[in-house]
């Protein structure tokens, strides 16, 4: 037997290798588009996901009686983050991670759109959902703006 000269992978083409590969994702990813288009797979829309509430987990509550989350300021290195809690009709208070709210309730976590709490004497997670405070959210004017601005 004769050897080849610079081993069995000499003569390997990595060009047409990556050609293929290239040709195959462009394939993969036009037949995709053409199976959404033709309705033979569906997906999402974009904002679907804000509207699908959170799946429950055995012994986690997902609101906390009379408790409201006005706000979040997320926390930054090592500056905790905070919530705007208030109970309901009365005003906020600025509670920050790892503190009690009304002596009862304290601020485990502060997420961007929700705040986990734990009651005292109970090792059951809450959460608390982000709520919009009503008036805050304008509608887009015609012109792109705000209608409330002038």
């Amino acid at each position: 037997m004769s050897q080849r000269p610079y081993g069995e992978m000499s003569n390997f083409d990595y060009d047409h290798v990556q050609r293929i590969v290239v040709l195959v994702g462009i394939v993969a990813v036009g037949g995709l588009w053409f199976a959404e288009e033709t309705g033979l797979i569906h997906t999402a829309s974009p904002g679907a996901a804000a509207g699908v509430p959170m799946s429950p987990v055995p012994g986690l509550q997902s609101s906390v009686e009379g408790v409201v989350l006005e706000g979040v300021i997320p926390g930054k290195g090592d500056a905790p983050g905070i919530a705007i809690l208030a109970l309901t009709g009365q005003r906020p208070v600025l509670v920050s991670e790892g503190s009690f709210f009304n002596g009862d309730i304290r601020v485990e976590r502060v997420l961007p759109d929700r705040v986990l709490l734990r009651r005292r004497g109970d090792g059951a997670p809450l959460i608390l959902p982000l709520t919009p405070m009503s008036g805050s959210l304008l509608p887009p004017a015609a012109d792109g703006t705000a209608s409330g601005a002038h």
